[in-house]
C-alpha cells in the first residue's frame, strides 16, 4: 500500500512574485534599484566593457604618457588622402608649402654682392680691351696681322658692327681672325660695348674703340674711349686699303 505523503510536511518555498520592469514607475511599486536586469543587458554590458578596454589600450599605445591623444580634425578630412590640399585632397602638404629646392643646401654666400671682374688669370682687372668696328677692320690690308699684333698690348680684342653676326663670323673665317667678342643678333654696336661692364670678363681699365670718324658716336654712347682708325694705323704701322 502506498504511503501517503503529507504535503504539509514538504518544505516548499513560495515563489515570490518577480516585479516587472518599470513597475516602480507605472504602478508606484518597488524601487528603481530593485529593477530586474534583463538577460540581454548582461551580454551587452560585457561587450561594452570589452570595447571600452580595447579603446583604452589603443589610446594608451598612441600616447607616450598613456593619456588619450586629443583629436584635432583636419579641415579637409573628408577629401581623398594623398592628393595635395590645394588640389582638393587630404593627407598631403599644400603645394604652396612645398619648396622645390627644399633639399638643396643653402649657399653660404647667397645675398652677397656679385664679385667684380678680376681678369682672365685672377690677377685683377685687365689693362686694356680693344674693339674694332667692322667697317674699320675691312680697311686693314692684313686684318690677321692687325689682330695678332693688337694682342701684344690688349688683353681682349673684339669686332662690333651694325651687321648680322654671321657677316662678322665670315669675315673672321676669311682672314683667320679669332676675336674674343663681337656684336650681332640684332644688337647694336653701342649696346654690345655697353654690356662689357665691371661684371664682364672683358672688362678692363682702358676700353678703346678703333673706328672710322663716323663711328665716334658709338664709343660715346657706350662710354668707351675712341681712337680714329687713321691714328691707330699710323702709330701701329698698319697698312690700310683705299675705300
Amino acid at each position: 500500500m502506498t504511503d501517503q505523503i503529507d504535503l504539509d510536511d514538504l518544505d516548499v518555498q513560495d515563489d515570490e512574485e518577480t516585479p516587472n520592469r518599470g513597475d516602480w514607475f507605472w504602478s508606484g511599486e518597488g524601487e528603481p534599484e530593485d529593477e530586474p536586469v534583463p538577460a540581454g543587458d548582461g551580454a551587452a554590458s560585457a561587450d561594452d566593457a570589452t570595447d571600452a578596454s580595447a579603446d583604452a589600450d589603443s589610446e594608451s599605445a598612441d600616447s607616450p604618457g598613456g593619456q588619450p591623444v586629443p583629436h584635432v580634425p583636419r579641415e579637409n578630412k573628408d577629401k581623398p588622402v594623398g592628393i595635395p590640399t590645394d588640389s582638393g585632397g587630404a593627407g598631403g602638404a599644400a603645394a604652396a608649402d612645398t619648396d622645390s629646392a627644399s633639399n638643396v643646401a643653402e649657399d653660404p654666400d647667397a645675398g652677397e654682392e656679385a664679385v667684380e671682374a678680376s681678369g682672365p688669370h685672377g690677377g685683377g682687372i685687365d689693362d686694356m680691351t680693344m674693339a674694332v668696328t667692322y667697317d674699320a677692320a675691312r680697311q686693314f690690308a692684313d686684318p690677321q696681322l692687325v689682330f695678332r699684333e693688337a694682342r701684344g698690348w690688349a688683353d681682349w680684342v673684339g669686332i662690333v658692327g651694325d651687321v648680322d653676326a654671321f657677316v662678322i663670323n665670315k669675315f673672321q673665317r676669311d682672314h683667320g681672325i679669332d676675336a674674343d667678342f663681337f656684336s650681332g643678333a640684332g644688337q647694336e654696336p653701342a649696346e654690345r660695348l655697353a654690356d662689357i661692364d665691371e661684371h664682364s670678363m672683358f672688362y678692363a681699365e682702358r676700353m678703346v674703340l678703333v673706328g672710322r670718324p663716323d663711328d665716334e658716336p658709338v664709343a660715346e654712347r657706350a662710354g668707351w674711349e675712341f681712337v680714329p682708325l687713321a691714328d691707330a694705323a699710323e702709330k701701329a704701322d698698319w697698312d690700310l686699303v683705299d675705300g
